[in-house]
């Protein structure tokens, strides 16, 4: 498992889905809207969470589903077992988890949106970072 600073260890994330949609009919004289990002974390519900174990965390992420003039849409999700340290309540835990893990697991899918959107004859994608501690 990777560490972070010994509080937080992880497996090596896993993508199970990135579908990227390329909107053949957009033409980039016009220019980009801003990007409308939206992200879902998943994780078991509090109550059956076996702190003991390492925890399942699944981020969803979706790039211009909402909207029809953009260059590309994306659909991708991607996942890792968490083990939060013993020593930090499960309250700390499940905020951790929550956070934490959910910026580790946007990391792991930046390279491969700029990647994929690089080879879509647009222009690549950089993710944002995001603020998962937000309510929104």
């Amino acid at each position: 498992m990777n560490k972070i600073d010994r509080y937080l260890q992880f497996d090596d994330p896993t993508v199970s889905e990135f579908d990227l949609k390329v909107n053949e009919q957009f033409d980039i004289v016009d220019g980009l809207e801003q990007l409308d990002i939206k992200t879902m974390i998943e994780m078991p519900p509090e109550l059956e969470i076996d702190w003991s174990s390492a925890v399942p965390v699944y981020l969803s992420l979706f790039v211009n589903l909402d909207r029809d003039q953009v260059p590309y849409k994306i659909s991708s999700k991607i996942s890792s077992y968490f083990k939060v340290d013993d020593e930090i309540s499960n309250v700390d835990a499940l905020q951790i988890l929550q956070t934490d893990a959910a910026t580790i697991l946007l990391s792991y899918l930046r390279p491969l949106v700029s990647m994929m959107t690089a080879a879509s004859g647009f222009p690549a994608m950089t993710l944002p970072m995001i603020d998962f501690n937000s309510e929104d």
